[in-house]
């Protein structure tokens, strides 16, 4: 698969399920050849309140929501990187400088893997019964969500 950089095209942030093109972008360019490849939005601190208080939003439906549900939204994005593994491959190597052998032999391959071993897990993360130390005790350890956390990858 062929992508061509396109210096015309910005790539948006994802807010609220909807693309938000922001007016300060910047380049972005191929350590491996130099080339500009195309721009990225700049996320504002206003972008990032918004998409923060959009994720509060979603967070009580997805904290009530079944382990099975989770799961197959899970499975079904690794089966899209799975369907595209060839294209988000080659859109790592352009940005990234990565070898073909890392980007489409482990990396993109690897993201599904997490995604489906992480989904497989979901059931089994909502609680477990200790042993209690003293007789005729019980107890039960439910894991609940606790909210919406902001993080930004170093890369």
């Amino acid at each position: 698969m062929t992508i061509k950089p396109d210096t015309n095209l910005t790539v948006p942030l994802l807010i609220n399920g909807k693309d938000v093109t922001t007016k300060t972008t910047f380049s972005v360019t191929s350590p491996a050849s130099q080339e500009q490849l195309w721009q990225a939005s700049s996320a504002s601190l206003e972008d990032v309140a918004a998409a923060t208080e959009a994720a509060q939003k979603a967070f009580p439906a997805w904290s009530k929501m079944k382990p099975a549900a989770k799961r197959a939204i899970f499975m079904k994005a690794a089966d899209i990187i799975d369907a595209r593994t060839a294209e988000l491959a080659e859109y790592m190597k352009m940005e990234t400088g990565a070898a073909a052998m890392f980007a489409d032999g482990f990396n993109v391959p690897k993201a599904a893997d997490m995604l489906r071993d992480v989904g497989g897990r979901l059931s089994g993360i909502m609680g477990h019964i200790p042993t209690c130390e003293e007789e005729g005790t019980s107890a039960l350890i439910v894991k609940e969500p606790l909210g919406v956390v902001l993080a930004i990858a170093p890369w």
